[in-house]
Parts: structure tokens; sequence; C-alpha cells
């Protein structure tokens, strides 16, 4: 055996052996556990800005649609059909690959009146029983109503926000005007209410109606309508699709996207990648001063040992090496750790949602999480390459340090 190798044996012992030691086994104890909190921190971080920028958009576009076909004719003309879609035209655009949704929408504004007041709100009409699912996750009183196209029914499901400023609750029979000439009145039957946390951003309450009761109102035929809800499987190709829907719509119609209408929303949930890199920075360099740290006091606890091994021979960039092996054991059995909690922790809040959150404030009612392997992959790796990187640099300014110190005192 080599008589370098032979003192590489020794050096790798000589730091086996002070591991006995309680300050050693302090020392490294809470080196893996900076390293376990730092990793599954990031992870963390990771996963509650992918949930935020996953679950805000997935669940505003399953109540307003994350794509929109309306007609270029000017808004004012409310009264007026805006979309003409026939069924086979409409099929065409349900089979488009990643639509999960497409169905005709009528906005109609009126007056809800109460014994309590009046309050201005908007009546979506809807027609297909997909586009209830947004409001089957989020009733909190009533139930759904039964909708279909052969029968329509006075039923309604209104927000919390109107319920609770007029006094409204399940069973109650409440009048909504239209300001059309003349004025018309009509009786709905509240069936269901619901928690709306999306309403700052659409500026009104909004309740839900069959569509051929607006249809009747306006005097619309049976194809008309404001505009065409796409809500798809993925938002993040909301781009992808437009550009397939485009194809298929006339000079008079576009195609607009969720991030198109409610810009405020995009920009405040890219604000979340800021915190991300900010996040990453600081536990990074926490990780680091606390691993270097461990080194420093390793490698002095064993100053006299490594300062006989070098009048032997051992070389500076042997020490080196063997003082990169040693910490790369630590990072291994922290980002082993830091994994494990990590699991726990996305398991247990993904199963029961104890994490809660102000749904009013951020649109949701618990953190979400959303942690894909590819992002575990890149978080894992990208943590070894630095810490390899950081333990090299660090073990060769050490041990060139103290090489000189260590022979005086040997």
């Amino acid at each position: 055996m080599p008589r370098s190798t032979q003192l590489r044996n020794l050096l790798h012992k000589a730091f086996i052996a002070s591991s006995a030691t309680r300050l050693t086994r302090t020392v490294q104890a809470i080196a893996v556990s900076g390293t376990a909190a730092g990793l599954a921190l990031i992870l963390l971080g990771s996963s509650i800005v992918d949930g935020f920028q996953w679950e805000i958009p997935q669940k505003m576009g399953q109540f307003w649609g994350h794509l929109q076909v309306r007609s270029l004719k000017p808004e004012e003309e409310v009264l007026r059909p805006h979309l003409q879609m026939s069924p086979d035209r409409l099929a065409h655009i349900q089979r488009i690959t990643g639509v999960r949704r497409a169905s005709t929408v009528v906005l109609l504004p009126g007056l809800c009146r109460s014994s309590e007041g009046m309050e201005g709100v908007l009546l979506k009409g809807v027609q297909n029983n997909s586009a209830l699912d947004f409001f089957r996750t989020h009733l909190i009183s009533g139930k759904i109503p039964q909708w279909n196209s052969a029968q329509s029914t006075n039923e309604i499901l209104i927000p919390k926000s109107l319920a609770s400023a007029l006094r409204i609750q399940t069973g109650d029979n409440v009048s909504f005007y239209f300001m059309q000439q003349p004025v018309r009145m009509r009786k709905f039957k509240v069936t269901g209410i619901f928690e709306m946390p999306m309403q700052n951003e659409l500026g009104r309450p909004v309740a839900v109606v069959h569509q051929s009761i607006l249809r009747k109102l306006l005097g619309w035929t049976a194809m008309s309508g404001g505009y065409l809800e796409l809500e798809l499987f993925d938002h993040r190709k909301m781009s992808d699709i437009r550009k397939q829907v485009n194809r298929k719509l006339t000079l008079q119609e576009e195609c607009l996207t969720l991030e198109e209408q409610m810009p405020a929303l995009f920009e405040w949930l890219r604000f979340f990648d800021t915190n991300r890199i900010v996040l990453m920075i600081l536990l990074i360099g926490v990780g680091a001063v606390n691993l270097v740290s461990a080194l420093f006091i390793m490698i002095l606890e064993k100053q006299q040992s490594i300062g006989i091994l070098q009048t032997m021979g051992l070389r500076p960039i042997h020490l080196a090496h063997t003082i990169v092996g040693l910490g790369m054991r630590l990072v291994s059995k922290g980002l082993i750790i830091g994994n494990l909690c990590m699991a726990a922790i996305y398991f247990i809040q993904v199963r029961w949602k104890l994490l809660r959150l102000d749904q009013e404030s951020y649109y949701l009612d618990f953190v979400p999480l959303k942690l894909d392997t590819q992002t575990w992959l890149i978080t894992n790796l990208s943590a070894l390459m630095i810490a390899f990187l950081l333990l090299r640099l660090s073990a060769f300014l050490l041990t060139r340090r103290y090489t000189d110190r260590n022979l005086k005192f040997s």
C-alpha cells in the first residue's frame, strides 16, 4: 500500500476516533441538524410558493375560466347577444387537448333585494353541470341545484358576502331587479350559499343561476351567449392552448387568458419567486457558516495529530481530501434527515391541512403545498454540489492556513 494512502487512513481513523468525544459529537450533530433544517426549509418554501402559484390560478380558472372567448362588440351592449356558439363548434373546441371544460356563460348585472336592503350583484348563468365543480368545493350551506337542459328552475346560488349583507339564508326567496326597459323583477329560491374568496378580483358579488333563465329575460336564442368559458387541466398552458383556440374563431372574436384579465393577481403570485430566492440565499448562508465552523473545530481538535502525520509525509492535498470526505458524510446524513422531515410535513399538510390561512387575504383557507419530482431532484443535487464546492474551498484554505502552525506545534 502506498505511503500516502497509509497516512490518509491514519488521518481518517484519527478523525473517526475524535467522534467519540463529547465536543465533536455535539459539533457534528449541529452540522447535520443545520443541513437537515436548511434543506427541509428550502423544500418547504419552494413547495409553498409552487402551491400558491398552482392552486390560486387553478381555482380562479375553475370559477371564471382560464380562457374566455369573447366578441369584439362594445361591452356596453350587455343586453345584446355577443357570441353565437353552435353545438358542433362548441364540441370542436372542447376536444382541444388540455381543455377540461368549455361552456357558454351569460352575465347580467342586477340588484338583489331583501327585507334588509338592496345590494348590487352580477348574475352568472351557467348551463352544464361541470361548471358547478367550483361551487361544490366551496359550498358552506345548502345544496347544489339540480339543473338540466330540459328544465330550468328558479334556484340560485349566492356568495356568503351577499347572504351576510342582506341576512339571507338557504330556502329564502329573494327578488332580483334587472335594469331593462322596462325594469324587470324575478324571484329566486336560495338553495345554497358558497364561499367566494376571490370576490375582490371580480369587484362585486357573483350569484349563479341556470343560463336559460337569463336567456329568457334577455330574449336570446339557445345558441346565444355572453362569452365562452374554457377551464384547463393546467393553467400554465394557457398561451399554447389559446393559439389552438384562435384557429377556430372568427375575425369578430378574441380569446383572452386569465392573466390578461387579472394582471394584478398574477403579478402578486410572481412576487413569491422573490421571497423564494431570498429564503434560499439566507438558508444557504446559514448552512455554509454552520458546516465550515464544524470543520474548523474538528481540525483544531486534531491539530497535534495532523502535525505529526505531516512530519511523516502527509501532504496538504491529502488532508483536504479527507476533510471533504468527512464533510460530505455529514452533509449526506443531513440531506437524508431533511428529506424525511419534509416528507412528513408534506404528507400531514396535504392530508389534514393543519396550517390555515385567512381566506380573504390569501384566497385560500389553508397553506397549499406542491412539490414535484423535478424540483425535489434539482434542490437535492444543488445542495450536494454547493456543499461539495464549499467543502473543497474551505478545506484547502484551512489546511494551507494551519500547515506551518501544526508543524511548529508538533
